[in-house]
């Protein structure tokens, strides 16, 4: 059972200490690589940062819609509760990433977003947000972008849930991770695994034993090395041939 905390959006009424730090306009399209260059956007605007601890949520399914949040640093586990209180991981939001568009259609957040490690949001009110975009086509590219990248993000998970086998499901969402991590500047064969086992399973539709037995079948075959959190991938081409094969087979 997890531990309750409060979450941060429950704290978004409270005005931000003086001096707190902020992205402007321009600095949240390059975070989110969406350029923002049109002559009728206010550069004025600015987005107030937060830190969110390890363990700590964004927001709670059920809580009332307000703002988005662009992940700055860090990585999110979004995770969507039924009523038994059981839950399903959806996604690993990292740097780059935007989370709280499930919330737009409901005026509710349908899932809760909790920082895996020490993380920094830049906080989107959306309502400013759309109407500002009313006066600006960037801003409403900007917006229309976003919901298409949340998009994509599902079809990706769609497709890692519907046409591999339990191996090969791992094999991509590494392949994938890897590929997350490049686009930031970082190695893509090195690097943390700040997800459970448990959840690593859940987002993948396997159980926590099954995601762990490819991780060690793939560590003996020399594909990877994996040491608590650290792991290395060690034969890309090896991790191909397996999501390769499965498509193939099916």
């Amino acid at each position: 059972m997890q531990q309750r905390v409060e979450p941060l959006h429950a704290q978004i009424g409270v005005p931000p200490p003086s001096g707190a730090a902020s992205l402007s306009l321009k600095e949240l399209g390059g975070l989110l690589r969406i350029g923002l260059d049109g002559a009728g956007i206010d550069h004025g605007m600015s987005f107030t940062l937060r830190r969110v601890q390890q363990g700590v949520a964004l927001y709670r399914a059920g809580d009332p819609f307000g703002p988005i949040y662009a992940i700055r640093s860090g990585t999110f586990k979004n995770v969507l509760l039924d009523a038994n209180g059981s839950y399903q991981v959806l996604g690993f939001p990292m740097a780059s990433d935007v989370l709280g568009l499930d919330g737009i259609e409901a005026q509710h957040y349908r899932t809760e977003a909790v920082a895996l490690e020490d993380s920094e949001v830049a906080i989107i009110p959306f309502p400013r947000l759309a109407h500002l975009g009313g006066k600006a086509g960037e801003l409403q590219q900007f917006v229309y972008r976003l919901l298409s990248r949340q998009l994509t993000r599902e079809h990706m998970q769609m497709w890692l849930l519907g046409s591999l086998g339990a191996e090969s499901r791992v094999a991509a969402f590494l392949l994938i991770l890897g590929e997350g991590y490049a686009r930031l500047g970082y190695s893509d064969t090195r690097f943390n695994l700040r997800m459970t086992r448990l959840d690593l399973g859940s987002f993948l539709g396997l159980t926590q034993e099954t995601v762990s037995r490819a991780l060690s079948r793939f560590d003996e075959a020399g594909v990877i090395r994996a040491h608590n959190k650290d792991l290395q991938i060690l034969d890309v081409e090896r991790l191909h041939q397996i999501v390769a094969n499965s498509r193939h087979s099916g």
